[in-house]
């Protein structure tokens, strides 16, 4: 905080002006120059879709609740059939969502308060975390620094993508947390208070959803390395053990009704968690305290015996959540729908497949920030360095791992970049500060990404056109176009009904029509992802007949560009799917018309009085 004395007359004025005043205008800019990319890019698309599939089935938990469903119970009837589900998604990101679209109500009609709100939320949630990342900048390098930073993340497209605008899922929450977590403590290595905020972060970070698990995790065993070994960060590392577990035991008595604190989920906030952090915090917590005088191998037996009694009760309490937060899923899912999830594949494989575009890019911005970061711990010996190179890395080694977390690795490899080239000197007669901002643009993934790109493109075949199975001969639509919502809401002609479709359809039919989907890519309706399947999958009427009388399915659909192109792949001969593709549906299958004749839909009613006998 600096002070300026202003002599006036015979008084002398003191202002006061906070350091951080400076960055409120670079801040803003970044911010107002994302909104508007994402308006020109994206804004036109929300009102023809609802985006990712988990934006949808947000959108109905959002309106369940608006609409008077209980804050603790999360089940909905859209999806999973009979069953429904019983969702693992927290009311901490409904509540928000919900009080935003309740203003814009206010002042809008219904449909344009949505559209606010899918628009307004991801940035919202932005503006903090662009905000820690200039002040914890700011606060290192200065103001330069800090705009290096801000540059970096404007064009930043896979550290952006999860705050997107229409992207109102929870990602972008634990995205926003964890890695303002890591900033904090890092800036801010001997405030007491930063390493509180950090520690609460991490915390509501897992209590939104196990996908910050992993970051989560690096984070805390660096801290507890960190204050276990370092007396000198003892005390900001209790603060973060301290506040992690309360956290965590006031969201989870927030969020979970006291009847099922012992109907434990491996994919959820459940007491089995929220016992193993506060016993392993605690042990750690007294080790780094007066025990400090004790013998080393005193203090680390203090933190096992504390560790083993909380992971003895973690295994207690659900032995499958030892095999992580997917332990209690089905087998017969990873093969038939896990395992071709985008977010759980790796970049690294692209390399194999041909795609060097994407690929390649972030391997020379993760690696060049992986570096820097090492780079920079090992000259300073600071602690705090140690701490950001061990996040960079880590998160690094995890987007390496899944796609779902090349944002956390994005957004945490742009701070070290930003500190190399705000130290750049002058170059050719430019000064230091047009260095730094052509470095800024010049190092962004946004022109890496660029580059790789118009190099795939010129090196790449063109693409075989896939003609459509029913006719042999028509182009096929794009896949994405079967997701848009004005076919998806040509299905609400229909009577209310059970609709069996391919997985990437049910959140969308939930969201915009009056129907229920058996199946959406959640693993919580496993039986129902593994009934859709079977349906599709029957090489016998017969076969078909059994799933579709015992889920009491009402409508069978098919998609011209997600069902169409893949019917001759060997899977899929000779099934219930490549008949319906190919116009030859059973007698218990009775064709509906839709009012649009060039509908991408194909809808078949289940005619009950026809199926097989004994069905």
């Amino acid at each position: 905080m600096t002070v300026i004395d202003q002599v006036a007359g015979n008084a002398a004025v003191t202002v006061w002006r906070h350091p951080s005043l400076r960055l409120w205008p670079y801040w803003l800019g970044a911010l107002g120059a994302i909104a508007v990319m994402e308006a020109l890019r994206r804004g036109a698309g929300l009102g023809v879709s609802l985006g990712d599939m988990d934006d949808a089935t947000r959108l109905v938990e959002v309106r369940e609740l608006m609409a008077g469903a209980p804050w603790f119970d999360t089940w909905t009837a859209s999806l999973g059939g009979g069953q429904g589900m019983l969702s693992h998604w927290s009311r901490l990101i409904d509540l928000p969502i919900a009080l935003l679209w309740a203003g814009f109500g206010l002042v809008l009609p219904s449909e344009s308060a949505e559209l606010a709100v899918r628009a307004a939320w991801p940035l919202a949630v932005l503006a903090p975390l662009l905000w820690v990342v200039a002040r914890a900048l700011a606060e290192t390098g200065g103001q330069r620094t800090a705009v290096a930073g801000l540059l970096l993340l404007v064009f930043c497209p896979l550290g952006l993508y999860q705050f997107d605008i229409g992207r109102i899922d929870h990602h972008n929450a634990m995205i926003a947390a964890t890695v303002s977590a890591a900033l904090l403590m890092w800036a801010y290595p001997a405030s007491a208070r930063a390493w509180t905020a950090a520690g609460g972060l991490v915390g509501l970070s897992l209590a939104i959803g196990y996908e910050a698990l992993a970051p989560a995790a690096i984070l805390s065993i660096a801290v507890a390395i960190l204050g276990f070994f370092r007396g000198d960060m003892s005390a900001v590392a209790r603060h973060y053990l301290c506040a992690l577990p309360a956290v965590l035991v006031l969201l989870f008595v927030a969020t979970v009704p006291p009847a099922r604190y012992l109907d434990v989920r491996c994919d959820a906030l459940s007491l089995n968690l929220v016992v193993l952090v506060a016993a392993g915090s605690a042990g750690l917590w007294a080790a780094m305290g007066e025990r400090q005088t004790w013998p080393l191998w005193k203090r680390l037996s203090l933190v096992l015996a504390a560790g083993g009694l909380g992971l003895l009760a973690f295994g207690l309490l659900e032995p499958k959540c030892l095999s992580g937060p997917m332990g209690q899923m089905e087998p017969e899912l990873k093969t038939i729908w896990l395992k071709y999830t985008q977010e759980n594949q790796s970049f690294l494989a692209d390399i194999a497949a041909g795609d060097l575009s994407q690929s390649l890019a972030l391997i020379i911005y993760f690696a060049l920030g992986t570096w820097l970061a090492i780079g920079e711990a090992r000259a300073s010996r600071r602690p705090a360095d140690t701490l950001l190179a061990v996040a960079v890395a880590g998160f690094v080694l995890l987007a390496s791992w899944q796609y779902k977390y090349v944002a956390y690795a994005s957004m945490i490899a742009t701070v070290p970049l930003a500190r190399a080239i705000a130290s750049l000197p002058s170059w050719r007669g430019l000064d230091s500060r047009t260095v730094a901002l052509a470095a800024s643009i010049l190092a962004s993934q946004a022109i890496l990404l660029g580059l790789f790109g118009a190099i795939q493109s010129a090196l790449a075949s063109p693409p075989p056109v896939r003609a459509s199975a029913s006719n042999g001969a028509a182009p096929l639509p794009r896949p994405e176009q079967c997701l848009e919502s004005a076919p998806i809401r040509e299905l609400a002609v229909l009577p209310p009904g059970l609709i069996a479709a391919r997985i990437d359809i049910g959140a969308y039919i939930a969201a915009l029509t009056h129907h229920r989907a058996l199946s959406a890519p959640y693993h919580r309706i496993g039986r129902a992802i593994i009934a859709n399947h079977r349906i599709f999958s029957a090489r016998t009427p017969e076969a078909a007949a059994t799933v579709l009388t015992a889920e009491k399915i009402d409508y069978v659909l098919t998609c011209r560009g997600l069902d169409d192109p893949y019917v001759g792949d060997a899977e899929w001969i000779g099934t219930l799917r490549a008949d319906l593709v190919g116009g030859r549906p059973p007698a218990f299958l009775v064709p509906i018309a839709l009012p649009n004749p060039d509908s991408q839909y194909k809808v078949w009613r289940v005619d009950r009085t026809k199926l097989p006998a004994g069905r």
